[in-house]
């Protein structure tokens, strides 16, 4: 027995310590209360809610004043009947509001999705070839990309430049409506190809080159900065009392990847070895992955697509995006509005039964982008391609599954390959960790053994940090935290599929 289980157990009365973990999804959003009595964490959902793009004159955006909305709601009701210390919101990654010189938001914010970057990307790598975009930012090029985008604003609407104060990345900006202080975290602007490789400011030569102004970017704060207390007016509107608002790893990966227990798969001998486990981020995107001390900048790494962003700590995550959960979300969502009432939990099942797949596609072909008929666009995918062709919903979810865990396993060797490090295993969590079938694919499309969990690693991440920030828990063993305090599974390459 440890020292901090000891004091635990001759505790008669613990004391419980308290944050709201909100994290938001591309397609959901939750309030999360979680308790830590120095020993478990313990996660509960106080409010759920869906995050739908608006769809308005040809532009997809977010309804950031409804997310608000939601956010309020969660902390009215987590507050009902015990104190909160601290509130952190996570988000998915590139989008921002612009700020006016008034502080308020000055116009709607942008979804990743929307089209308007796609006439401007050539002349921004005109002036800023994607090459020298991955050496100078580490991030690889991509239309969504907050550089993009703010680019693309900048060419359509030049009166920004004087009517905006600044701009704000999506969780700075909840954070700012919460505490009214505006902060730039860092692992969230490590995702806008516009920050030095490794460092904690913009990048001048990216800046200079584009023509943005410096002015439009407020300075950069580590994962894990207090901002302050919750705005007083919010106070006395939610009825809750003067919870501190942190900025913790405010992008929803490295708030997940804060969460992943590398001591329930890296053996002693793993260790002495110099072997890394990786992690798969697993929602509507999936993000694969290992923690490294550095960015990595290699021409190896830009031309296998991968890209680098900053961890809670300071340290880095050398990953790869890949088109997730998204296609079978999409895939559910059409056949629902055919009739069905498919779960997710349904699908698998259907996928299943339904036996290994004859065909394959690859997740992050641009057909599968957008939403739409998803169903339809996987089985003309294998049509142009000369494979046969899915019929059933169980059999086009198998396909979509085994696509996802070969995209995976593509995703981990390479890794190996950029980063010169070994792979012992690889930990799954978030929403896709609850689905074993994907989980067991992955192990034996890897060959490694998967550990599955933290479901919410997100919410858990962003818990662990803000606990951390005030002074109620030692982050370094978050380990030990995580799996005293969530089912961890463990899958093998040689597990049984059907």
């Amino acid at each position: 027995m440890d020292e901090q289980t000891r004091a635990y157990a001759e505790s008669e009365k613990p004391s419980i310590k308290r944050v709201l973990a909100v994290d938001l999804g591309a397609s959901s959003g939750r309030v999360m209360l979680a308790a830590f009595d120095g020993i478990r964490l313990e996660l509960r959902e106080i409010h759920r809610f869906d995050n739908m793009a608006i769809e308005e004159r040809g532009s997809l955006y977010w309804d950031v004043e409804g997310l608000l909305k939601e956010i309020k709601v969660g902390i009215r009701l987590a507050a009902e009947d015990q104190p909160i210390l601290g509130i952190g919101v996570d988000t998915w990654g590139v989008d921002y509001g612009w700020i006016g010189q008034d502080g308020a938001l000055l116009r709607k914010a942008h979804h990743y999705r929307d089209a308007r970057m796609g006439k401007h990307a050539a002349e921004l790598e005109r002036l800023l070839p994607r090459v020298e975009q991955f050496k100078l930012t580490g991030n690889q090029p991509d239309v969504i990309n907050t550089v993009y985008q703010l680019f693309s604003d900048l060419q359509e609407a030049p009166e920004l430049r004087e009517r905006a104060s600044s701009i704000l990345m999506m969780p700075d900006l909840f954070h700012y409506e919460l505490s009214g202080v505006k902060a730039s975290e860092r692992t969230i602007w490590s995702t806008s190809g516009l920050l030095t490789a490794g460092g904690s400011g913009a990048d001048t030569d990216v800046l200079t080159r584009l023509d943005i102004p410096s002015e439009l970017i407020v300075p950069i704060v580590p994962a894990g900065t207090v901002l302050g207390e919750l705005r007083p007016d919010l106070q006395a509107e939610l009825r809750c009392g003067p919870m501190r608002v942190i900025a913790g790893a405010s992008h929803d990966t490295a708030s997940a990847v804060a969460s992943v227990p590398y001591k329930a798969s890296l053996s002693a001998e793993s260790e002495r070895n110099s072997e890394s486990a990786a992690f798969i981020s697993c929602g509507t995107w999936s993000i694969a992955g290992i923690e490294t001390s550095r960015p990595v900048v290699s021409e190896a790494a830009f031309e296998r697509g991968f890209t680098n962003e900053a961890c809670y700590g300071g340290g880095n995550r050398l990953l790869k995006n890949i088109t997730g959960l998204w296609l079978l979300q999409e895939c559910r969502k059409h056949w629902n509005a055919e009739g069905e009432n498919f779960s997710h939990t349904d699908l698998v099942s259907l996928a299943e039964a339904a036996g290994p797949a004859d065909s394959w596609i690859d997740p992050n072909d641009p057909r599968f982008s957008a939403p739409g008929d998803m169903p339809e666009r996987v089985r003309q995918y294998c049509r142009d391609t000369g494979q046969p062709v899915p019929d059933s919903p169980g059999e086009i979810a198998r396909l979509v599954l085994e696509s996802l865990a070969d995209a995976y396993g593509r995703s981990i060797d390479e890794l190996e390959v950029v980063s010169g490090r070994a792979i012992a295993a690889v930990h799954l969590v978030g929403g896709g960790s609850r689905n074993a079938l994907l989980c067991r694919l992955t192990a034996q499309r890897t060959g490694r053994s998967v550990i599955s969990g933290p479901v919410e690693a997100s919410a858990a991440g962003s818990a662990l940090i803000q606990l951390a920030a005030l002074g109620e828990l030692d982050f370094a063993r978050r380990a030990d935290i995580i799996e005293r305090s969530f089912t961890l599974e463990r899958f093998e390459p040689h597990s049984r599929t059907n």
